[in-house]
């Protein structure tokens, strides 16, 4: 994923949806502007300073509570 620095970061600063995480002290960002069925979820760690991206994949189903 380092090729797509530019879209993360888009996706944390711009996201079409954010949502908490399972984990304490994360939080996920999804956009879905790749295509009309795959989205670009990232997931950031808040517990540290600074925060950090712990993870950003593409997944091809909307996520739940999404438009």
């Amino acid at each position: 994923m380092l090729q797509h620095v530019a879209a993360i970061l888009d996706a944390v600063s711009r996201p079409d949806l954010r949502q908490g995480d399972p984990a304490p002290g994360r939080e996920r960002f999804y956009r879905r502007d790749l295509d009309p069925t795959r989205w670009l979820r990232v997931v950031v760690d808040f517990n540290q300073s600074p925060a950090f991206v712990v993870t950003a994949f593409i997944q091809d189903h909307k996520p739940e509570g999404a438009p």
